[in-house]
């Protein structure tokens, strides 16, 4: 059976062009979404997963640090995982989304207005590559 949530993750996914907001959603719901696989996957598999929620949600406040703004919206959650769900497929609807933020983490480096904004993307960048790895150690 498919995962619940494949809907919800394709509105974050087409958000379209790359902008603090959009990138605070996918962070927040990546990272939410993550701690959630974490504590249904095995012992080995839900540390690792685990380590990847910390390091989206440490991009998340990087975001939050230098576009206060980005606190200010609300939750983007997936909702909760069900019994039925595939959590192979549950774990690449996150994958995607920290595909999408990393893209977006990019082009937004590209046009970032003042060296701060390059600053804090590259520290978003770090931690979402951090918690690629980790993803990457998760189903090995």
């Amino acid at each position: 059976m498919a995962t619940r949530w494949s809907v919800p993750a394709g509105a974050l996914l087409s958000g379209g062009e790359p902008t603090w907001t959009g990138l605070s959603a996918l962070l927040d719901a990546a990272s939410h979404a993550t701690l959630t696989l974490c504590l249904a996957a095995p012992l080995g598999a839900g540390v690792d997963l685990a380590f990847a929620a910390i390091a989206l949600g440490e991009a998340l406040d990087e975001a939050a640090w230098l576009h206060e703004q980005v606190r200010q919206q609300p939750p983007a959650r997936l909702g909760p995982l069900h019994i039925g769900d595939d959590l192979d497929e549950s774990r690449h609807v996150v994958e995607q989304l920290l595909t999408t933020a990393t893209a977006h983490t990019l082009l937004m480096i590209d046009e970032a207005a003042t060296p701060e904004e390059v600053a804090c993307l590259g520290r978003v960048l770090r931690r979402l590559l951090t918690a690629g790895e980790e993803f990457a150690r998760a189903a090995a």
